[in-house]
């Protein structure tokens, strides 16, 4: 809730000019907010990235860590004819990263439902070692 507000009650002050939109243009880092489920067979990981288009994930796997990107790019050029007195919306990317080793990487399933990117990663079968009898001579 509180995140909504555009300014920060330590620079406010009565006797600066509030312009609602100021703190738009410093550098505002975004992290996707996420939740990570385990379960018996799988790990499920959901990300919300409102507002994008599913054409504007990415979603890869590289030695054992899992990217999720999303991009919007906003046109140059205004088509609308809306006479834009501020245009605040622009590029903007959001990227996680997961060390994920330990999971099927065949097998990861992505959706994109609502904002929500819910990815599940099946779990590699635990591995055993084998047991055997030495005769001792």
């Amino acid at each position: 809730m509180f995140d909504m507000i555009p300014f920060t009650r330590s620079s406010y002050s009565p006797s600066t000019i509030w312009d609602p939109f100021q703190e738009f243009f410093g550098t505002v880092t975004h992290a996707a907010a996420t939740d990570i489920r385990e379960s018996d067979d799988a790990f499920t990981i959901e990300t919300e990235l409102p507002g994008y288009d599913k054409s504007e994930l990415a979603v890869n796997m590289k030695e054992g860590v899992l990217t999720v990107r999303a991009e919007h790019k906003a046109e140059a050029e205004d088509k609308s004819g809306a006479g834009y007195i501020r245009r605040e919306r622009s590029t903007e990317t959001v990227e996680r990263r997961f060390e994920v080793s330990g999971v099927d990487a065949e097998g990861i399933k992505a959706e994109y439902v609502n904002g929500v990117l819910r990815l599940t990663l099946p779990k590699l079968p635990e591995v055993v070692p084998a047991q055997r009898q030495i005769e001792i001579q």
